[in-house]
């Protein structure tokens, strides 16, 4: 089988999980290319040339980034008499029923041109907005994707991946939080960048995914609403924690995580949600609980037992 994934990412996340589902693929003997979108990448691949297409994305207010459903509507139709199987694999930093309409938008623009959709993920991946997560959460997410991306291979090559419901209800939802697409009209001529923090070092520009960030005359660093697509990795990955995010600056979070550091470093608990945590995190238990369930079916062993283990 040949597999294209096409994902879109600010944070990094979503590129991860990607890498992680084509490491999956070529273990069990297939061919995979992944496809990361970005504004200076051209896509060169015939999809017609691949039998199963993984399409990934942030979640964003319980909605699909405009530049990926941007992406999506510029794909060609499938010949008459075909349909295209695909997938989705998406990431977000908590499991609300909300994120489920996430992909209904995209879903329909996919159908219209022929896709077939064989099944839908969600992945648990830490927040780059709103507030930063604890170490031992991100460890816990980051050693679970793993072991979750080959479950979810194992799932579309055996047909049993999951099909996400639409509720009418989260889609309307959806569509109202879809306002998000047009906030970095309103949240970009108050981005700013402290020159004093500044190390020009450009990064902010050079790895833009949709190539929003510009310098102007006056040689500050501006974003372009036109482009941006508020995923934030601008101020995430920004060394020196230069950028004054607009309206979004209090629930900016900078500094993304060092996954292999903390999975090397013993002082940090793998396992931070689990049964008898209390306030906000208590609401994941019910997704781990599920994909426990999924890696004892595959015969997959548990992330945190194994590491545990093996420490």
């Amino acid at each position: 089988m040949r597999v294209l994934l096409i994902s879109f990412s600010g944070s990094g996340h979503t590129t991860l999980c990607g890498d992680y589902l084509k490491k999956h693929f070529e273990e069990l003997g297939h061919e995979c290319d992944h496809y990361k979108i970005k504004h200076d990448i051209p896509f060169n691949y015939d999809l017609k040339d691949y039998d199963l297409i993984g399409f990934g994305y942030p979640i964003h207010a319980f909605n699909a980034p405009a530049a990926f459903c941007k992406f999506v509507k510029h794909l060609p139709k499938m010949p008459k008499g075909t349909k295209k199987k695909y997938f989705f694999f998406k990431v977000s930093g908590e499991p609300f029923a909300p994120n489920n309409a996430s992909s209904y938008h995209s879903y329909l623009k996919l159908k219209h041109r022929r896709f077939e959709l064989v099944g839908e993920k969600h992945f648990l991946m830490p927040y780059n907005i709103m507030f930063r997560y604890r170490d031992s959460i991100a460890k816990q997410m980051y050693l679970y994707l793993d072991a979750l991306t080959k479950v979810y291979v194992l799932e579309l090559l055996e047909g049993n991946a999951e099909k996400i419901w639409y509720a009418p209800w989260h889609v309307v939802w959806s569509f109202i939080l879809r306002i998000e697409w047009i906030a970095p009209f309103f949240n970009s001529p108050f981005v700013k960048v402290n020159k004093k923090k500044c190390v020009n070092c450009h990064k902010c520009i050079n790895e833009c995914p949709v190539g929003a960030l510009f310098i102007n005359k006056k040689g500050n660093i501006r974003i372009k609403a036109t482009k941006c697509a508020m995923c934030m990795r601008c101020a995430l990955f920004c060394p020196t924690d230069a950028f004054r995010y607009g309206f979004m600056n209090p629930w900016k979070v900078n500094g993304p995580f060092k996954y292999e550091q903390l999975k090397k470093d013993k002082n940090v608990d793998p396992e931070y949600i689990k049964h008898g945590v209390k306030g906000y995190f208590k609401l994941f238990n019910k997704y781990f609980d599920k994909q426990k369930k999924l890696l004892e079916k595959y015969n997959i062993p548990n992330p945190i037992e194994e590491y545990n283990s093996s420490n």
